[in-house]
């Protein structure tokens, strides 16, 4: 999406208002949002000023969104978001809906976990909807630059520093749950045991794992042929800062999955749900005994 040449110059009068006139100031981000809703700049403004029009003040939550969100900029570059910011936050709201059914049908409702980890947590779509539910009880992990400081910072989580190798994770404790969505969907599958490992083995005594997969049947619909190993994995994803090598876009069969799975950890999962998360992703539960 362009930006209007003229947004650059109405962003700097705002920006002048604000120490004069913080309802003036905020008038005019409003406006901006209108001519370029994915100006993210004008939607952290109405945030930093508890400006009425703001996103937090009927969503409830911190809705400031970092600048190098790669997440942002994919509903940014979707034809059918209209309104990237408020897409980009309910969809982390959908999330949490998603994560929150999955649990019940598992009889172990979100709001009873004791320890989460939030691991793959990017610059916190879902952070901001799972961090007023869990206070000091949630950890949040990634390997991107500066987004761990940035949930740490925004919304009062620990922070875990990830690695691109897995075996030199240290886990400050283990966790009742570790929810891991869309990693394994970009992890290149000669990965996954060495990861199914180490985050297993962060659980506490009958604790949960859960990760999402691409869906099998969802392949068909974005063109994917497998490999005859029932593997497809593309160098590139919505994550340009990261090595396409080792972060790409991953689908595979249900079959892939479980033997991975039983490769790793010598057994199957304990569920199995297809089309559980986001779009066409399925989820996977691992229990530790």
């Amino acid at each position: 999406m362009k930006r209007n040449p003229s947004i650059d110059s109405l962003l700097a009068q705002a920006a002048a208002l604000e120490a004069s006139d913080r309802a003036a100031a905020g008038r005019l981000y409003r406006d901006i949002l209108q001519q370029d809703p994915a100006c993210i700049q004008a939607s952290n403004a109405l945030e930093r000023l508890v400006d009425p029009g703001r996103f937090s003040h009927w969503m409830r939550v911190n809705c400031v969104i970092h600048p190098d969100d790669d997440i942002f900029r994919f509903f940014v570059n979707d034809p059918h978001s209209f309104n990237p910011v408020r897409d980009y936050l309910a969809d982390g709201w959908r999330t949490l809906s998603e994560l929150m059914v999955l649990l019940e049908r598992h009889d172990r409702p979100l709001l009873g976990m004791s320890r989460v980890l939030e691991f793959a947590c990017g610059f916190g779509r879902f952070t901001r909807h799972l961090a007023p539910l869990l206070p000091g009880r949630l950890t949040c992990a990634d390997v991107l630059p500066g987004s761990v400081d940035f949930v740490t910072e925004q919304f009062g989580v620990d922070g875990l520093c990830s690695s691109f190798d897995p075996r030199s994770l240290v886990f400050p404790q283990r966790y009742e749950l570790i929810f891991v969505l869309s990693l394994f969907t970009h992890l290149p599958v000669a990965q996954w045991r060495v990861w199914l490992r180490v985050l297993a083995g962060a659980l506490a005594p009958d604790g949960l794992l859960v990760l999402s997969v691409h869906n099998e049947g969802a392949a068909a619909d974005f063109g994917i042929e497998f490999e005859p190993d029932g593997t497809f994995f593309a160098p590139s994803s919505e994550s340009p800062s990261l090595d396409p090598a080792h972060y790409g876009t991953t689908f595979t069969t249900r079959a892939v999955v479980e033997r991975e799975i039983a490769g790793a950890l010598g057994r199957l999962p304990d569920d199995y749900r297809p089309l559980a998360f986001w779009v066409g992703q399925d989820a996977v539960v691992i229990r530790r005994g």
